[in-house]
């Protein structure tokens, strides 16, 4: 029977036994989900990066990243800022330092920037909008060999958003643990799996999707991965929900309805009943006679007056959910003594 290795504990899982198949619409590749029964990471196999997938801006955030640097940070990059220890300064790597809004804090607050970004078109634009030359377009593997070559080591390595990209995680790590000085620290941040309402994301989105995300870990995962790779202390945070992020639940709840609301009054006030008629048949699913529609409608609008007066209750509700939000911040260090 074939068997396949998990890509952090190296466990072998049968090769039938995936848990589910997605086809790409970028590149018509079928994937193969798979859970680790040990360390509890989900994977897709084949598990290949294509760095070129980024350059050609497949996701509008890369448009964004050629164009200037975010002056809006994300919620890991403040947790970063809220739980790292502010004593510890010196050189900071970023890796995967996209178009550079989080190197610009970090210099900032006191710590001497480099960063990494295969991405060649987001390197250039931090190089000319953050006037810095310690940004390079290489791989990590690339500028490991540079490091080594320079002597080059770090007090404090970064990777928000890319560890769920990589096609040999425990190689990742490792490589990050051999640029760190010894007792240097580790910070990034996951999507987390288990965040709120995730079937409906992983429907409405193919951002948590090969060729984009190959790895998906929950918080017990993502401790297992650190731990596994020779990191110490870690700590792990859910990130809360913000408005941005939930936004697109309440558009899909709510302002469909809304949409076919206003053009059903639009029509009645116009006096195309033809045309009025239609928007409650989208409404009111189902073939029903005019007064069940309109008292059906009646209850429809009183939901939708409810479900809106309630939608900042749910906000609430989302944000108190402490195992449910959508990114995992972690910090960890590098064991002082190796095999400790």
């Amino acid at each position: 029977m074939a068997k396949i290795e998990c890509p952090i504990c190296y466990t072998e899982v049968e090769e039938r036994n995936f848990k589910e198949t997605y086809v790409s619409p970028y590149n018509d590749q079928e994937y193969k989900r798979y859970e680790c029964p040990n360390c509890d990471v989900h994977w897709w196999e084949p598990l290949k990066i294509i760095p070129e997938f980024y350059e050609s801006e497949v996701f509008e955030d890369y448009v964004a990243f050629h164009e200037g640097v975010g002056t809006r940070l994300g919620e890991y990059h403040k947790a970063f800022f809220k739980y790292f220890p502010s004593n510890v300064r010196g050189k900071l790597l970023d890796v995967g330092c996209g178009d550079g809004r989080f190197l610009r804090h970090a210099k900032e607050q006191g710590f001497e920037i480099w960063g990494i970004d295969f991405d060649k078109k987001s390197v250039e634009n931090v190089k000319r909008n953050l006037g810095i030359d310690t940004v390079f377009a290489m791989s990590l593997e690339e500028f490991y060999e540079y490091a080594k070559e320079r002597n080059l080591k770090f007090d404090v390595i970064t990777f928000f958003e890319v560890l769920e990209h990589q096609d040999k995680p425990r190689e990742f790590l490792e490589m990050v643990k051999g640029l760190l000085k010894e007792g240097g620290y580790i910070a990034g941040s996951v999507p987390n799996r288990e965040r709120f309402l995730r079937e409906i994301y992983w429907k409405i989105s193919h951002a948590d999707h090969p060729p984009h995300h190959f790895l998906r870990f929950s918080r017990r995962s993502l401790e297992n991965a650190l731990k596994l790779s020779g990191f110490e202390d870690a700590h792990v945070y859910i990130m809360d929900f913000t408005f941005d992020e939930i936004y697109p639940y309440v558009e899909m709840k709510l302002l469909g309805r809304f949409y076919n609301l206003r053009n059903l009054l639009k029509s009645m006030v116009l006096g195309d009943r033809k045309r009025a008629g239609a928007y409650v048949d989208d409404i009111i699913v189902g073939e029903v006679s005019n007064s069940v529609k309109i008292r059906a409608y009646g209850l429809k609008i009183i939901k939708l007056i409810r479900n809106t007066l309630l939608s900042p209750v749910a906000f609430v509700y989302i944000n108190s959910s402490h195992q449910r939000g959508p990114n995992l911040y972690f910090q960890a260090r590098r064991l002082r003594i190796e095999g400790k």
